[in-house]
């Protein structure tokens, strides 16, 4: 494929993540490459070389090549609501990426209920961003994914109320966190770091990615 084609390939789907791609190929995205470059500072805080990685609700994978580029032994990249038909995204972003930049990379489609020990086995690390505020049971769904981490679990949310040090988190019925109907919870910093304990993490270290103090970055370890 020359350059000119999968440019025209790129060009052609739909992307969350804009990928770079490489001697000037940059796919369209809604999270652009330079967030998605200094997420990967905060999220990747620690070496991943040698380590299995996990990355839960992967859609375009952006971070799960970035774990692959810093040299991970294992990534396994996982979706299912950003991957099903109709869905506002397309399988076929990933598997371009992931042909054309980390070729390693493990991918399965597979829900959030499915996602066990016995189905995809234990990892180093294990990425949770972006998805726990689309959850109808987040605390449930925590708890599942938490058993899945020998050592770290990655968790990047939307948060309300950043200078309240009593846990709590607020319920969305209907669309009123950014016009989402999928939006259903809001946790405060000092409940996600509550859980995070409560689920058998020794530590948590928390560094806030959004100037605008909306969103947090957890890293909980064991």
């Amino acid at each position: 494929m020359t350059t000119a084609e999968l440019q025209r390939e790129i060009q052609s789907l739909r992307w969350f993540h804009q990928i770079d791609f490489g001697d000037g190929v940059l796919s369209p995205g809604w999270i652009k490459a330079s967030k998605i470059r200094r997420m990967s500072r905060m999220i990747f805080d620690r070496p991943v070389t040698g380590r299995s990685v996990l990355d839960i609700g992967c859609w375009d994978g952006a971070y799960s090549i970035e774990a692959a580029r810093r040299g991970a032994a294992r990534v396994l990249a996982t979706d299912h609501f950003a991957w099903a038909p109709g869905s506002w995204g397309d399988r076929r972003c990933f598997d371009l990426a992931r042909d054309r930049l980390a070729p390693s990379i493990e991918a399965l489609d597979i829900d959030l209920p499915d996602l066990t020990v016995g189905r995809v086995g234990r990892f180093d690390i294990v990425l949770f961003c972006g998805v726990f505020y689309h959850l109808r049971h987040p605390f449930q769904v925590l708890e599942q994914v938490a058993a899945l981490a020998t050592q770290t679990l990655v968790v990047e949310s939307r948060l309300i109320a950043p200078f309240s040090r009593r846990p709590f988190m607020r319920f969305y019925p209907n669309d009123e966190l950014d016009g989402d109907p999928t939006n259903w919870w809001s946790p405060n910093r000092a409940c996600m770091e509550a859980m995070l304990r409560s689920l058998g993490f020794r530590s948590v270290r928390f560094t806030r990615p959004d100037w605008r103090l909306r969103r947090g970055l957890f890293h909980a370890e064991r």
